[in-house]
């Protein structure tokens, strides 16, 4: 059995279905469980409105808990306890997240789009705000905090995804940053992603938006194993 910790919509959840038997994904948002429900076809997949501190699982009954962008939410003692609590022995924990910063490319507009993005990222969460500080330490709180002597960390993950700007707009809508801002300032977020989908529009021209950008994600994951 696989545990999606946060699971949002399920888009990390979903993949996991291939490789285990059955996928429990868990999020403290009714609504995003909702919409996880709605878009998840796989029989062996079910969700959970849950808290990463009380997880609805038995102990010792768990092969995987994985986490997608999702753990610098997470109190940092209660998640852990639960970590040590619901996995088997020598069951598995797996961490990752992406840097607050990305790179785009398309044709001369690269850096006024990364700029772009840049800026409308600082104006949702300045580089010292504590979710940023944590991203920004790889996890090293959640790294220490885990009872496991086999685990390690890496480093430096990049991938290139081709995205349009719906899609880049999509990404930044699912992540949990932009869910918290959304639950902050329902108005503020809303109009903070129109103003950005305006922005790069003009950039590449209405005609294009279809087309398809180079965005380019840095990630780290924190890996550890119960015995």
């Amino acid at each position: 059995m696989a545990v999606d910790a946060g699971c949002g919509t399920g888009r990390s959840t979903r993949p996991l279905a291939e490789y285990f038997s059955k996928v429990i994904g868990i999020d403290i948002s009714e609504t995003q469980i909702i919409e996880a429900k709605r878009s998840t076809p796989q029989e062996n997949v079910t969700y959970q409105v849950a808290s990463v501190e009380k997880m609805p699982l038995e102990d010792a009954s768990v092969d995987l808990i994985s986490s997608d962008i999702a753990a610098q939410w997470f109190p940092v003692d209660k998640f852990v306890q639960e970590v040590a609590r619901v996995l088997k022995n020598r069951g598995c924990v797996a961490l990752h997240s992406l840097y607050p910063k990305l790179t785009i490319q398309y044709k001369n507009f690269s850096e006024t789009l990364t700029n772009l993005y840049s800026e409308a990222f600082d104006s949702m969460y300045s580089s010292e705000h504590e979710i940023c500080k944590i991203i920004k330490s790889e996890f090293q709180e959640i790294f220490d905090a885990l009872p496991f002597a086999d685990k390690k960390r890496i480093s430096g993950i990049t991938e290139m995804f081709h995205m349009t700007l719906a899609k880049l707009l999509g990404f930044i809508t699912s992540s949990p940053m932009y869910q918290f801002f959304l639950t902050k300032d329902r108005d503020g977020a809303i109009a903070f992603l129109k103003t950005l989908e305006k922005k790069m529009a003009d950039v590449i021209g209405e005609q294009c938006v279809q087309e398809n950008l180079e965005v380019h994600f840095t990630f780290f994951c924190v890996l550890a194993c119960k015995s």
